[in-house]
């Protein structure tokens, strides 16, 4: 009785206190959590956005810049101390020998619109595919995100089926230690077999409590990715269905060299190198800006309201600049972005190297994994059938208690290896999906 009162407290009590307050949360809503709340996700984002303001600033380039000016001025230039010779009466007299004021009112406008420039347009380019490579990688963060998330999501969910399981294994034994100490009471077995039972009752105890712990763990890596606090109650629901067709190797490969986001930021990369390139190639070519102005000058400020009428003053022309000697710095410049082009293009095809070997690897365990979940479900069958001719044996006193502990140990292996199987193929199609390119 007290053993029973000890197992109650200690195994039961923290399991109640532990479902309190639990929050049930379906894999979309830790999806959808984890996007909105990744701290690598919203980094992604914002630099997406940064890059989106570069190519506004690079495209601005094309538009024309037009300023507006007003101003009044008055200045008063006192008597000068300096002399000078009165041409007609040869006497040395001040050079200014009273306050002078004047007044001056102006206002203008100015207009200057690129007609052709290299670094301008190529710059646009590279803008462009900077944002496209940008873009790129936020989709790639986003799929190891989400990644992330359905990895602890059924690991989490692995762990709460060994819970139960191991629950189970322990009502088991607790019930066959009754039974054994009964039989034993009326001398139907001997005193070995209880304490046998005894030790199995034992150990599936400290097993449960492994598996309490591990199931900690896991929610704890599940609120980890969430970005909630790790000791956060959450239960994951079961509603999960393992992919039966798979996409054949060839189209997943087809589909991760189209479609996989390192691959598209390299590109987009690669294209970038090449407009830096051109960008600082067309340094050497002339620059054509097209001018115009208008400008009104008076003494009197409120004459600006005749500015259209008089006192004005308007231009417009084109100017060609050509620039013939900078140093050496250009050469260089073209030197270094060819090098960039170079080195853009050899990761572009190491990239496509990675992302096949990723996508092999991952295509292989998915099969393996496969091949692990049928072969444990019928290990599982296999040992539960085998654990019920073993345990009738035992009733009938035609087996031992040695046969029983082992098919039960068995048993208890392969329901385990059904259960990691199950969510381990899980696991192995999302990241095949991410080999692939296409987990959303």
């Amino acid at each position: 009785m007290k053993l029973r009162m000890g197992w109650i407290l200690g195994v039961l009590l923290p399991v109640a206190l532990l479902a309190q307050g639990e929050e049930t949360l379906t894999l979309d809503q830790c999806k959808d959590i984890a996007l909105n709340r990744n701290s690598e996700l919203v980094q992604s984002r914002l630099q997406l956005k940064m890059t989106a303001r570069d190519e506004i600033s690079a495209f601005s380039n094309f538009l024309p810049t037009v300023s507006g000016s007003m101003g009044y001025n008055h200045s008063v230039a006192g008597p000068s101390s300096a002399l000078r010779i009165d041409p007609q009466s040869g006497i040395l007299v001040p050079v200014r020998d009273q306050t002078v004021k004047s007044w001056s009112s102006s206002a203008g406008l100015n207009a200057q619109q690129m007609l052709f420039n290299g670094s301008t347009i190529f710059g646009f380019a590279q803008a462009t595919h900077l944002k496209g490579s940008a873009v790129a990688s936020a989709d790639a963060t986003r799929q190891s995100v989400i990644l992330q998330v359905m990895e602890a999501y059924h690991n989490l969910l692995k762990k709460e089926k060994l819970l139960q399981a191991q629950e189970e294994t322990l009502k088991q034994w607790e019930e066959s230690y009754k039974r054994y100490e009964t039989l034993y009471q009326v001398g139907k077995v001997p005193k070995s077999d209880v304490l046998k039972a005894k030790v199995q009752l034992e150990n599936a105890r400290l097993a449960l409590i492994q598996a309490q712990s591990d199931l900690t763990m896991a929610g704890a890596g599940l609120n980890h990715v969430l970005g909630f606090s790790v000791d956060r109650k959450i239960r994951a629901l079961d509603n999960l269905t393992p992919v039966e067709e798979l996409t054949p190797y060839d189209a997943a490969l087809e589909k991760a060299l189209a479609a996989h986001p390192a691959l598209r930021k390299s590109r987009s990369d690669v294209k970038a190198s090449k407009a830096a390139l051109l960008s600082t190639s067309s340094r050497f070519l002339p620059s054509v800006y097209g001018n115009a102005g208008y400008s009104w000058n008076n003494e009197k400020f409120d004459q600006v309201k005749n500015m259209l009428d008089t006192d004005y003053n308007w231009y417009m022309g084109v100017s060609l600049s050509l620039p013939i000697f900078q140093g050496f710095s250009r050469i260089a410049n073209v030197s270094r972005s060819n090098l960039q082009v170079q080195s853009a293009r050899e990761s572009l095809a190491q990239t496509e190297r990675d992302v096949a070997l990723s996508l092999h690897q991952a295509y292989a365990s998915v099969q393996l994994a496969r091949q692990q979940m049928a072969v444990t479900k019928d290990s599982e069958a296999a040992a539960e059938e085998d654990l019920r001719l073993n345990q009738e044996k035992y009733d009938l006193g035609s087996g031992t208690m040695l046969e029983l502990i082992t098919s039960q140990a068995a048993f208890t292996t392969a329901r385990n290896g059904a259960i990691q199987a199950r969510y381990d193929y899980m696991t192995a199609v999302a990241q095949l999906q991410k080999a692939m390119g296409v987990l959303n």
